[in-house]
């Protein structure tokens, strides 16, 4: 992915960090992250006393389990093939609370939904639905709508929150990815 030094300097906690993986499906949630069809996961930024974090839940590639890590943000790019970060329009109050539960050991013990269902109460989440109920729950604001649709189930796609109105864009940097 290369240096990061260069657009560090705008990254401020409670940002969201999108990245187009390599993993064995980031092809698969590139082409159901919305229109554009090239990002694959996000996760949150925090910092911590080793520099910048990025809280995400994923799921192992052959066995679909997974829950909520904390990945220091060198190591969530790791062979990235490109980054974008938004930051939600969220005031003071509202970034800290959604930083505070992004820590919450409740949020953090949500398992990963390997089945990507809205409609199962929160019991599980994948990466979008768990950045969208985690500003939900602290802020009141639902910054993914509209929903996409990927067959016939509504999902938060990637590009519901890189490109809702309720972001503000800061950087975006995309390599070819393979295939491409």
């Amino acid at each position: 992915m290369g240096p990061l030094a260069g657009w560090q300097v705008a990254l401020r906690p409670g940002a969201h960090v999108v990245r187009r993986g390599n993993g064995r499906w980031s092809g698969y949630f590139a082409g159901a992250s919305g229109d554009e069809g090239f990002f694959s996961h996000v996760g949150l930024l925090v910092g911590g006393a080793d520099g910048w974090q990025v809280v995400h839940t994923e799921a192992d590639d052959d066995s679909g389990i997974g829950g909520v890590r904390t990945d220091g943000l060198g190591q969530f790019l790791a062979d990235a093939h490109g980054v974008a970060v938004v930051r939600p329009r969220l005031d003071a109050a509202q970034s800290a609370r959604t930083l505070a539960l992004a820590r919450d050991p409740a949020w953090q013990a949500i398992p990963f939904d390997a089945r990507f269902r809205l409609d199962d109460g929160g019991e599980a989440m994948y990466c979008t639905e768990w950045i969208q109920a985690l500003v939900l729950a602290a802020t009141g604001e639902d910054i993914a709508r509209p929903r996409s649709r990927f067959g016939h189930i509504e999902i938060i796609s990637i590009d519901d929150l890189r490109l809702s109105a309720r972001v503000e864009p800061v950087f975006d940097h995309r390599l070819l990815p393979p295939g491409r």
